[in-house]
């Protein structure tokens, strides 16, 4: 086995051994992977899906790129039924989009607002 891949093996088996355990089972219908030769084992999870339980922890994505383009279809479809609301042409009441809360963002938490420009440089030092 490359010893790039031997390491990457490694890494799997160390940060999500669990994630790896389930993505095998229902893939590849492999129980044990102990009972089989590393290169094997690595090629197998080399060769999983990129929204595998493996791929999604290691690569840090919380959604799959289809869960993310429906979500935004989504907001935007929201957002435009909103605009033409009673509520949406007084700029009130905007509905929360789905994509945040997948992402688990928070916009207040995003975003700073400031009253004054005295408050936006007090800020601007403390960063």
């Amino acid at each position: 086995m490359h010893p790039k891949k031997l390491f990457l093996l490694v890494r799997v088996i160390d940060e999500c051994e669990d994630e790896m355990i389930c993505d095998l089972a229902e893939t590849y219908h492999l129980f044990n992977y102990q009972e089989y030769p590393p290169e094997l084992v690595g090629t197998l999870v080399f060769g999983l899906r990129k929204d595998s339980r493996v791929k999604m922890k290691l690569s840090g994505d919380k959604i799959t790129t289809t869960e993310w383009l429906l979500a935004r279809i989504a907001d935007e479809l929201r957002d435009q039924s909103w605009a033409k609301s009673r509520d949406g042409q007084k700029g009130r009441n905007k509905p929360k989009h789905i994509l945040d809360q997948l992402l688990g963002l928070n916009k207040r938490e995003q975003y700073a607002t400031f009253e004054t420009m005295e408050e936006f440089e007090r800020m601007w030092s403390e960063i």
